[in-house]
């Protein structure tokens, strides 16, 4: 399972520079790119959200010891 995290956030992280590169470059490079980077950072944010509720799920659970 650490694996797949690894490999996943490795995989967003180099998207997410390439669409930075391509800014860069021009809009034309990056116009047909625009769907892909908002998926990317609506799938980024979604993680986010589920990570940090899963974390504080995880530590209210130590409350009632």
């Amino acid at each position: 399972m650490d694996d797949l995290l690894t490999n996943w956030l490795l995989g967003l992280i180099a998207a997410l520079l390439a669409v930075l590169v391509l800014d860069t470059t021009g809009q034309e490079f990056l116009s047909p790119l625009d769907p892909v980077a908002n998926v990317l950072a609506l799938v980024t944010f979604l993680s986010f959200v589920l990570l940090t509720g899963a974390f504080l799920v995880y530590t209210a659970s130590f409350r009632d010891e």
